[in-house]
């Protein structure tokens, strides 16, 4: 009796540690590729803000954004004549860095993963690698 009572103790045990050790080593769904590419990415989040920057897989739960880049309009929307309010366009967008705000924040970001719909590998000859490029000189 107390030999199967054993046997009942170690299989639930070894069953235990296996679905740990799974759900340590099987990927999330917040988990982002080990080696993101190298080149700039742009990293749109669900609130429907894009930023431009080099990505990395920080933790479970975060990723870590650098040289940090966003668009801005440069002005506010004006009515036209008949008070219809303008689409924005490019001409009126901005790349600014991450790190010259008010509250000074360093050119680094934290962004939960959850909050990540997707990621774009930008080429080189895109616009906003340019205006990077351009800006960095």
């Amino acid at each position: 009796m107390k030999k199967i009572h054993w046997l009942w103790v170690t299989g639930i045990a070894i069953a235990l540690l296996i679905v740990v050790l799974l759900l340590l080593l099987l990927p999330s769904k917040n988990d982002l590729p080990k080696e993101i590419d190298s080149r700039w990415q742009a990293v749109f989040l669900s609130d429907g803000q894009v930023y431009f920057g080099h990505l990395e897989n920080e933790n479970r739960r975060f990723s870590r954004l650098t040289d940090v880049y966003y668009l801005k309009y440069a002005k506010e929307l004006q009515q036209d004549r008949t008070g219809s309010t303008q689409s924005p366009s490019a001409q009126n967008l901005n790349l600014v860095k991450l790190g010259g705000e008010v509250h000074g924040p360093e050119d680094t970001m934290f962004i939960a993963k959850d909050k990540i719909l997707f990621i774009e590998i930008l080429k080189d000859s895109s616009t906003v690698v340019q205006a990077i490029k351009k800006n960095a000189q």
